[in-house]
């Protein structure tokens, strides 16, 4: 393993054991769809698309993606170079799925390369643009310039979790849903962004999907009414 990436002997250990936590918790809950337009719903596991969604509701997806939506598409995911990202990479391979290791603080250039390579191979690319470290719901432009070089659609993924526990002392206060409770996913109409970019357009393109991603409790408006 390249010096860049770190990691320890007991990351896959521990990182099965987070798997199984998660399979676990996620086979429990109520999972319900919301797509805000026909395209996605065409596009989600069907196609080599650009995921993103907040880093603090990350516990969910991988299932989502595997049991709910049953993606046709291998799915890639963004994780950091730190000893957590290497834990977090052994989870998504639990669940089938590929990381790239990268960060804007770690291998970011590298990292970056990785995800084109792995779209262009044919995978969904999932990130969170406001890790590894934050601030909190803070869109940064990896996934816009990603979009850009690629010519591949951006998918905004929300989340509303209603019932669930949050790891205050995480600087995103990490989001637990209880069991058996109800998590529905706001799904974003595909957001296109041209290849000849401009430092405006892409900051009015991360305005935007910040929009996009501001939807579901705790933190912002339920997606769906409860009654």
């Amino acid at each position: 393993m390249s010096s860049d990436k770190r990691s320890q002997w007991w990351s896959r250990p521990l990182g099965h054991v987070m798997w199984c936590i998660i399979a676990s918790v996620c086979a429990t809950l109520r999972m319900r769809r919301v797509f805000v337009s026909p395209e996605a719903e065409k596009l989600l596991g069907n196609s080599p698309v650009i995921i993103v969604l907040w880093h603090n509701r990350t516990f969910m997806p991988c299932h989502f993606y595997r049991r709910v939506v049953k993606g046709k598409v291998p799915m890639s995911m963004l994780t950091s170079a730190s000893k957590d990202g290497a834990i977090l990479e052994a989870v998504a391979n639990d669940y089938g799925m590929r990381a790239v290791r990268g960060s804007s603080h770690r291998r970011g250039v590298a990292g970056f390369l990785d995800m084109v390579r792995e779209l262009e191979d044919g995978c969904a690319m999932c990130i969170t643009p406001d890790g590894p470290k934050g601030p909190r719901y803070k869109f940064r432009p990896g996934a816009v310039r990603l979009a850009s070089m690629s010519g591949l659609p951006i998918l905004p993924v929300s989340m509303d979790v209603p019932h669930c526990w949050r790891v205050n002392s995480a600087w995103d206060g990490y989001i637990i849903p209880k069991p058996f409770s109800k998590v529905t996913f706001r799904i974003g109409a595909p957001v296109y962004v041209p290849r000849d970019l401009t430092p405006e357009q892409q900051e009015d393109f991360c305005r935007r999907l910040r929009s996009e991603l501001a939807h579901g409790r705790p933190d912002f408006e339920p997606i769906i009414s409860d009654n």
